[in-house]
């Protein structure tokens, strides 16, 4: 399909949970459930900051056993996971950004398997031209890797790509392509993270709903 000539962007990097996916009150209590096992006390913040997306942050908390805790966080969560909703005006979008000849890419730091059930499942994976997942890189955001290796993968320059993500992970990451990035932080998202820090972490563009994605079609 031919590309809308007026489109700011043509390639559109996602991350998965808490940006496509209303994952976020499913990871923060399961989180809470699988520390609480091992007399370890989380709050939002230290979800958000130290543990969310990142594979090294149980251990800095003082879990030994990471993997055994992973496999318990993981029975705590996948049923939930896979039927995980779309944020609002997701699936709408992604579609008119493929109607305009547009490519997309989901770039997560989950494994795959947390994922590709929902993907599925909301009719996505139809609409997605790359999904990579943890054991597709050695290093997951804000390490860049995930990010080049999509772009590469789907033909896409940095200047003609946008990352959209909700963390400090996704617009870090974004920045060590070289690429612009897109935060979304709708208002109830601050139950989860603290509004100041996440509107200084220097992504391009913030909004609260996919829908105002449209403006880059032309």
């Amino acid at each position: 399909m031919a590309y809308n000539e007026g489109m700011r962007y043509r390639y559109f990097l996602f991350d998965w949970d808490g940006s496509l996916a209303n994952t976020l009150p499913i990871w923060f209590a399961g989180y809470k459930k699988t520390f609480a096992k091992y007399g370890i006390e989380v709050t939002n913040e230290i979800i958000a900051r130290e543990v969310l997306g990142d594979w090294e942050g149980p251990k800095r908390l003082g879990i030994v056993d990471e993997e055994k805790f992973f496999g318990e966080l993981e029975n705590e969560v996948l049923e939930s996971l896979n039927e995980a909703k779309l944020n609002p005006d997701v699936y709408e979008t992604l579609t008119l950004i493929k109607q305009s000849g547009g490519k997309i890419g989901v770039v997560t730091a989950s494994k795959k398997r947390w994922v590709k059930g929902a993907l599925r499942n909301k009719g996505l994976r139809d609409l997605v031209d790359v999904f990579l997942g943890k054991e597709d890189v050695e290093y997951v955001k804000p390490d860049p890797e995930s990010l080049l290796k999509a772009m590469k993968l789907m033909g896409a320059n940095k200047e003609e790509t946008l990352m959209v993500g909700d963390n400090q992970k996704d617009i870090l990451a974004a920045g060590r392509a070289g690429m612009e990035s897109c935060l979304y932080f709708p208002k109830r998202y601050e139950e989860f993270y603290d509004a100041k820090f996440q509107r200084s972490l220097g992504a391009t563009y913030v909004i609260e709903d996919f829908s105002e994605l449209k403006r880059f079609l032309g």
